[in-house]
């Protein structure tokens, strides 16, 4: 079982366990913003989690929604919109309220990570072509700096196009209710040459994640919310999961080794 530190605990105390922020830091900024990423790297969070969508001329951004209505001053489907209509549109925030914060654009994303080179992205492709995507990756050289995240295990053509851009790429899978399956999930790691396994809360194993930790794949898990998340964080690390995924990722940060944004970028560090 893993030591639990206290909030004052000493650095040598706190667990080697990486945290990212869902959707990025949304709970002080829109969330897919380039404002949520930059706050995320420099309160020390290690990664954070985008969702991207297309536009109709073939543009890459980050939307989580397929249509703009929720988080966003526009209306409609995003892949039926142009960049040019969609660089109008305003995010809102977690109010509801309009900001001057735009829909990001991917290369600029990219671009703007690169920057921090221990930061981490997790691309969760919700509308958009993949392999795409992964081109953009690679062209930056960051495939040890982004994950795919692949949303069902059943989709092997998701996994493998990306692995066919280059092997060194990574993708993360969702196993979802294949968990509760006794040793289904190391099978489907060897079988999909998988980078790691995601595992939503509802769907631990009773007996943790033993077998994946002895083979050395990295299990990333999801917290959903914000109640009791220190608990439920406790559990997740005793059942053996390496990063933690939290839409409240600033409350995880006094237990872990926080990232040193001024250590890690390649530039003079950025003021908010």
């Amino acid at each position: 079982m893993k030591f639990f530190p206290a909030s004052s605990g000493t650095r040598e105390e706190l667990l080697d366990v990486k945290i990212f922020a869902h959707r990025g830091l949304h709970t002080e900024h829109p969330e897919n913003s380039v404002s949520s990423l930059l706050s995320a790297i420099k309160a020390g969070i290690h990664g954070a989690e985008v969702d991207l969508c297309t536009t109709r001329d073939g543009h890459i951004v980050l939307m989580h929604d397929a249509v703009l209505d929720r988080t966003s001053t526009g209306e409609g489907l995003i892949r039926e919109k142009t960049w040019e209509e969609i660089r109008s549109v305003k995010l809102k925030d977690t109010a509801g309220k309009p900001t001057q914060l735009g829909v990001p654009d991917f290369n600029q994303v990219l671009d703007l990570v690169k920057e921090y080179p221990d930061f981490e992205l997790a691309l969760d492709p919700k509308d958009v072509d993949a392999v795409k995507a992964a081109k953009m990756v690679l062209d930056r050289g960051m495939e040890n700096q982004v994950q795919f995240f692949v949303a069902d295990p059943m989709n092997i053509e998701l996994a493998k196009s990306i692995k066919d851009v280059h092997p060194n790429l990574r993708i993360t899978v969702n196993m979802l209710t294949w968990w509760k399956i006794e040793d289904v999930p190391c099978f489907a790691a060897k079988a999909l040459d998988v980078d790691a396994l995601f595992a939503s809360e509802w769907f631990f194993p009773k007996y943790g994640f033993e077998e994946l930790n002895k083979a050395q794949v990295p299990v990333i898990v999801y917290l959903w919310g914000k109640h009791d998340l220190k608990q439920r964080f406790e559990r997740a690390v005793e059942l053996g999961a390496d990063a933690v995924s939290s839409d409240d990722p600033v409350v995880l940060l006094p237990f872990v080794v926080p990232l040193d944004y001024r250590r890690l970028s390649k530039c003079q560090p950025f003021t908010a």
